[in-house]
């Protein structure tokens, strides 16, 4: 893929500083107002159903906002949006994914056939595609109702679809018909659920 262009740089420095801003001020209002900045966390995660979920207190995320580890997730999440080569009705890249059996494939295929909250699963930074295939097998151990697939060690799926920490797409036949901003804040599945009952009907 090669070295990012001089202007890719820039915005990256500019986003790093943005980033250090943000985690700075947090951090000095987490300590001096820690109350008001707990209950302005809660209402972000009311608004986005994170609150609901009874096996995820807010002991388990709050803690962990304006740390280094999420400094440098959030760095790395922004960083990548500056590399989001997806339009909603464009050409979805056709970026290579491996099978859980080992096969590589690609995302056209399969659509045809760091920082963590606590309490969450721990899976250490895959060293090899190996690593990541063993992490994909604790999400078939929770039987989804769909296929699997991992990135290849380059990331190139997600760098293109830019979908960290989540992002939902709906594709069709190598266009973009849906894509959902970036999670945790702005994840909406009922918009997903909408476009698919539209194509449906």
């Amino acid at each position: 893929m090669g070295l990012p262009s001089p202007g890719l740089w820039l915005k990256r420095l500019w986003v790093l500083f943005q980033v250090a801003l943000h985690v700075a001020i947090g951090k000095v209002l987490l300590t001096l107002f820690p109350r008001r900045v707990k209950q302005n966390i809660l209402a972000m995660g009311e608004k986005t159903g994170m609150t609901r979920n009874p096996h995820f207190s807010h002991e388990n995320w709050i803690p962990t906002f304006f740390s280094t580890q999420y400094f440098w997730f959030i760095l790395k999440v922004r960083w990548q949006r500056l590399e989001d080569m997806t339009e909603q009705g464009g050409l979805a890249p056709n970026c290579p994914v491996v099978r859980l059996s080992g096969e590589r494939c690609s995302i056209w295929d399969f659509m045809q056939d760091g920082w963590a909250f606590k309490n969450n699963v721990d899976i250490k930074n895959h060293r090899n595609l190996q690593d990541r295939l063993r992490a994909a097998h604790l999400l078939l151990d929770r039987s989804p109702p769909c296929p699997v697939v991992v990135d290849t060690m380059t990331n190139q799926s997600s760098s293109c679809y830019a979908a960290l920490p989540e992002r939902l797409y709906v594709l069709q036949e190598g266009r973009v018909l849906y894509k959902g901003k970036p999670g945790p804040w702005n994840y909406h599945p009922e918009e997903v659920r909408a476009v698919l009952e539209k194509l449906h009907s």
